[in-house]
């Protein structure tokens, strides 16, 4: 298949011009996340989800709906690498903090190099605005912060949420173990303690509001505040999916059981509108 970016381009909303500079660097990741939902629709229903750029093109920019972090970092690294830029495959580790080395691997984000080195990454949850210097240090992405610093033992840390968030991940800024991805992404479609296979997620940026919808739960965070709303059928989530992310889950009616267990779990304390 052709993969066009001038296709691409207008998938994300991008009429400015192209340059394989910080300035076009962050104004591509920017318009990314707020225009393609980062997504796992398809591991959720059990529908076949293959790694390769081509499938990852196919589902965002083709058939414009959204995508994983090895979907959306694909597509956007690709994108970058047409441009001019000079772009590196980081095989990262969610949750390194807590899960070791049995992590690694199991996220994938970009290292660009320009002038200096920087972490871009369109698939964390769309939680990340523009690229960060690698270098210690805080970053604004409201409503969120990031914190970036060195670990122990010669990785990198960037946290969501500031300094000591509990939510973080791990990577070295070396080209990835192209293996361990296609491995870690195998099991996180198919296990069933995956959390990909057990919630179904989408998040999406409007600017500096950030929807994040975890099955019938949606949380709507801005600067400053925050408002959560539970969804009670399968046709307020499908109005939700629709109108905030611009998805369709044909078998929503047959997943609807399942989310409403994981619901359960997640959320023990919650039920009904909040």
């Amino acid at each position: 298949m052709t993969l066009d970016l001038a296709a691409y381009l207008k998938r994300i909303g991008h009429t400015g011009p192209v340059r394989a500079d910080l300035e076009t660097l962050n104004a591509l990741h920017a318009a990314h996340i707020n225009a393609v939902p980062f997504e796992n629709l398809d591991v959720h229903a059990g529908r076949p989800v293959t790694l390769s750029l081509e499938a990852a093109y196919e589902e965002i920019v083709t058939r414009g709906k959204g995508g994983w972090c090895y979907e959306m970092n694909a597509v956007f690294g690709w994108a970058l690498s047409e441009i001019g830029f000079d772009v590196v495959r980081l095989g990262a580790g969610v949750r390194r903090a807590s899960m070791g080395d049995e992590a690694l691997g199991n996220h994938l984000a970009l290292l660009v190099r320009l002038e200096r080195e920087y972490l871009a990454d369109v698939g964390f949850g769309s939680s990340q605005v523009s690229a960060i210097p690698l270098e210690e240090g805080v970053t604004d992405h409201a409503p969120i912060r990031m914190a970036l610093a060195r670990a122990d033992d010669g990785y990198w840390r960037l946290f969501e949420g500031g300094p000591g968030a509990s939510f973080s991940y791990d990577f070295r800024p070396e080209p990835a173990d192209e293996a361990l991805l296609a491995a870690r992404h195998e099991w996180q479609i198919t296990d069933p303690n995956s959390i990909f296979c057990k919630t179904l997620s989408a998040k999406i940026r409007r600017g500096t509001t950030y929807y994040i919808l975890r099955g019938r739960m949606l949380e709507t965070q801005m600067p400053g505040r925050s408002t959560q709303q539970v969804m009670d059928t399968p046709e307020e989530l499908s109005g939700v999916l629709d109108e905030i992310f611009g998805l369709e889950e044909p078998e929503l009616e047959a997943l609807w059981p399942k989310i409403c267990a994981r619901h359960k779990q997640l959320f023990p304390h919650a039920s009904g509108r909040l």
